[in-house]
């Protein structure tokens, strides 16, 4: 074909699908009240004309960052929406150059990034739902096969994130993670969920009245192991960009017609981090599984995430060296104190029916004393879900407390 003809041809098909003009625009909350606790989610629906005069229907989604209270101040300090606009106009974008470059047909695994307007602390990105993606519903958290989806993604994205920094595209800044360093943070989040389960499993009767007495630990051991942990020893673990919050409610799903999930995407990147890679895996573990998957199928869990991760860096050109099962498994064991935590502190809130299990800003104000449900933990199921990890926490890590 003549390649001035196919120019013509290509730029009048670009002109017809673009937006020309947009008729009207109407905003609605995307999410229930409970799903997300630093943002406030709109769907943004704009019916649009075409350039070819056809009538259609744009989605997005909007992110207004929390400005307002201490939470706001939180999040102006640490700039999530820069920090997640960087991830999106330049490493995935990076990311996207890879996967062009190596000729990997599988689908992206972020969604489309739109806009970022500084001033208002607000991000427009593609609206996933309105493309047949959607999340697992919180109280439910990741059977089996979305859990082994959801770990090959991850395996993907570190590799792809491994490629990129040994090429001297983005930069290993080895800055330590505020929520790992920061004392009012450590106090004010897991250190007071802890403490927050101990004063509510006493409602679970009383054979659970030692673990809700050893629970009660003092602080100054729990945040130097919290801050000791946010430093992974370089010369033996497998360091990398993280995604930084990885669980569930931060992961889309597209199925088959027999409802199977072929497909995911990760959303929120407004929060990475260079460490172990293990440390997002132990995040989507403790915090994004079903506890009975965990528990049940750990070992293959750590094998499909080291399966992706091993052939996403051969796949993309990697050189270095490449971290074997073993070593994956040595990282994922150190961390288990962290996972334990995370899972005992916080899960109950991530799953649990109520809306209210967290005030943030209540949390900040009164140093971690306030903030937190208790009833969350005296939900119906909840002693199934939590009891055996909190027995085993309580068992083998919280005498290094003391």
């Amino acid at each position: 074909m003549d390649k001035e003809v196919l120019e013509v041809v290509l730029k009048k098909l670009a002109k017809e699908s673009s937006v020309a003009s947009i008729v009207d625009v109407e905003a609605v909350p995307a999410l229930p009240k409970g799903e997300n606790y630093s943002s406030t989610i709109l769907r943004v629906s704009a019916n649009v004309v075409l350039g070819n005069g056809r009538m259609a229907k744009k989605s997005f989604i909007m992110k207004q960052l929390v400005t307002e209270g201490k939470g706001g101040e939180l999040m102006k300090e640490y700039n999530v929406a820069r920090q997640e606009t960087h991830v999106y106009t330049v490493i995935l974008k990076q990311m996207s150059y890879l996967m062009e470059e190596f000729e990997d047909t599988d689908e992206p695994l972020w969604c489309n990034f739109v806009h970022y307007d500084p001033e208002l602390s607000y991000i427009l990105l593609e609206d996933l739902k309105a493309s047949g993606y959607s999340c697992v519903p919180r109280q439910e958290s990741l059977d089996l096969d979305h859990a082994i989806l959801a770990l090959r993604g991850l395996g993907r994205f570190h590799g792809m994130a491994k490629v990129l920094e040994q090429r001297g595209i983005i930069s290993n800044d080895n800055k330590p993670n505020e929520l790992f360093n920061d004392f009012k943070l450590i106090r004010c989040f897991p250190y007071a969920g802890i403490l927050n389960v101990s004063k509510a499993i006493k409602s679970w009767g009383p054979d659970w009245e030692e673990a809700s007495n050893k629970l009660k630990i003092p602080f100054e051991p729990f945040a130097e192991m919290w801050r000791s942990m946010g430093k992974a020893p370089t010369d033996t673990e497998f360091i990398v960009l993280n995604h930084g919050d990885c669980w569930s409610n931060n992961i889309m799903f597209k199925y088959d017609f027999q409802n199977r999930p072929i497909i995911v995407k990760f959303l929120d990147f407004q929060n990475p981090t260079y460490n172990t890679s293990c440390m997002d895996v132990t995040n989507l573990l403790y915090l994004g599984i079903k506890p009975t998957v965990r528990r049940s199928n750990y070992k293959i869990l750590l094998e499909t995430y080291h399966d992706s991760l091993v052939r996403s860096l051969d796949k993309f050109g990697f050189t270095g060296t490449k971290p074997t099962l073993k070593e994956i498994t040595a990282s994922m064991k150190r961390l288990e104190v962290i996972g334990l935590t995370n899972f005992t502190a916080f899960y109950a809130g991530l799953v649990g029916l109520s809306t209210e299990h967290v005030n943030i800003e209540k949390l900040l104000t009164t140093n971690g004393e306030e903030g937190f449900n208790e009833d969350v933990i005296r939900e119906p199921g909840m002693i199934e879900k939590l009891g055996p990890d909190i027995l085993d926490f309580v068992e083998r890590y919280i005498p290094t407390f003391h």
